[in-house]
């Protein structure tokens, strides 16, 4: 028994140790975006859109996460398909996507991270940000196409509103149209299905009621104004 808890401890100091190594290779770390201020529509929507859970919290990826939840994926495979789930830390899937965001900036500078880089910042922000600080960092450099960078800029510009009267049909509407811009412009249907199937996905996890789910569907299309394109990609 206390050679498999030797052993334990062992492969926990590694990798921890491998963390660290890897963080060292950081060049610089995101700084934490303050203002402005995010309505609860946007956080609620944007959090369960990443995290498939209503609560926003985040649970840091100590070593015993990381060997215990590589365990799980391992044990998975042997599971019925009806069986699986997500099994990544609460929280992880956006500091994923915040890593992401942040090598693409550190290339104008530097270079993109490694995927080990990427998975070492990604276990620092779980650590060191709350769920609010993950998301105004996302929502404050997420692309809509175009030249719009942020939900500030993307509001006004798609919806003709200040991003604090976002409802949750608004939000719901700018994360489809972040996953591909070119649909603003291009396949409006499409769009339109994806928000309805994210709003489905909403209500499932309980961040949005039936009565919200039927609400949005019978608002007006939320788009204010589309501008022809000269070209399209193909679908």
């Amino acid at each position: 028994m206390w050679l498999l808890s030797l052993g334990l401890v062992v492969l926990l100091a590694g990798v921890e140790c491998v963390y660290r190594a890897s963080l060292a290779q950081v060049p610089a770390f995101p700084q934490k975006v303050t203002t402005p201020a995010l309505p609860e529509s946007w956080n609620r929507v944007a959090w369960a859109h990443r995290e498939k859970t209503a609560t926003p919290q985040v649970q840091p990826a100590w070593p015993t996460t990381i060997v215990f939840t590589m365990a799980k994926l391992v044990l998975r495979r042997h599971q019925p398909q009806s069986a699986s789930h997500d099994l990544s830390p609460q929280g992880f899937r956006l500091a994923t996507h915040v890593a992401r965001q942040w090598s693409h900036l550190l290339a104008n500078e530097h270079k993109r991270l490694p995927r080990l880089g990427e998975l070492a910042l990604t276990i620092w922000l779980t650590r060191n940000w709350s769920a609010e600080e993950l998301l105004a960092f996302e929502a404050h450099h997420i692309w809509f196409g175009r030249d719009l960078f942020g939900v500030s800029a993307a509001a006004p510009a798609l919806l003709h509103k200040d991003v604090a009267r976002l409802d949750l049909a608004d939000a719901a509407f700018l994360l489809v149209v972040s996953a591909k811009a070119w649909d603003v412009e291009c396949a409006p249907d499409r769009l339109r299905r994806r928000r309805a199937t994210l709003l489905e996905e909403l209500r499932a996890v309980g961040v949005v009621t039936q009565m919200e789910l039927e609400s949005a569907r019978s608002a007006p299309w939320p788009l204010a104004a589309t501008t022809s394109a000269a070209s399209c990609p193909d679908y």
